[in-house]
């Protein structure tokens, strides 16, 4: 699931917005401003992954970094440690308890996969349907429908409010449901470079390239 997850981040981090004058929703115009005025963000979350019957299959957390373009990591605390960095070029994966590494090159042919929602919004409304679902304590819901057959993800459910983005829910071809909850948010703050690299410690065993 995490390998899905990769994707999950690379259509939300371009400065561009939704086309023409058309009257948005609230949570639509939210999404608009965060991918208009985001460049950076850093986070921390909760994800959970449930079997179709709402059974928790896993319970994680750890702490979320992106920088526009493409550029982004996730370190996973908990139930294990694993690191997932994108240095705009690569992707690499690390396992800590199994001491590996996996790396694979970055691809900008992920259209229609949650990730892309975070790299390129002029591709939004080519790639999902877009419909506001509801409001609750001043976050937005919006349902984001895949119109490619070749997505990992059916459905995808975003909720925003002023602050940007909060939580992401995907609904992938196994009917798992997985759950990002994001909290303590930091936008547009300078991050360091090093968030976004990565080498591989000695004596690690690595795959790809």
């Amino acid at each position: 699931m995490k390998n899905l997850l990769i994707n999950v981040f690379l259509v939300l981090v371009s400065v561009n917005t939704f086309a023409g004058d058309l009257k948005l929703s609230p949570g639509e115009q939210y999404l608009e401003d965060f991918l208009a005025k985001t460049q950076t963000l850093a986070a921390d979350f909760e994800q959970t992954l449930r079997a179709h019957d709402g059974e928790v299959i896993q319970k994680s957390e750890g702490r979320f970094y992106f920088n526009r373009p493409s550029k982004f990591r996730w370190n996973y605390k908990t139930p294990y440690q694993q690191v997932i960095v994108s240095d705009g070029l690569r992707i690499w994966i690390y396992d800590v308890e199994l001491q590996q590494v996996t790396v694979q090159k970055q691809t900008n042919s992920l259209p229609a996969t949650p990730m892309a929602l975070l790299e390129d919004s002029s591709t939004l409304h080519q790639n999902f349907n877009i419909t506001p679902l509801d409001e609750k304590a001043g976050i937005y819901r919006l349902k984001l429908t895949s119109k490619t057959k070749e997505s990992d993800f059916g459905e995808i459910v975003i909720g925003l409010d002023d602050k940007g983005l909060r939580f992401m829910q995907l609904h992938d071809q196994f009917e798992q449901v997985t759950d990002i909850v994001f909290s303590d948010l930091l936008t547009n703050t300078k991050l360091s470079k090093d968030i976004f690299e990565f080498t591989p410690p000695e004596g690690v065993d690595v795959f790809g390239g």
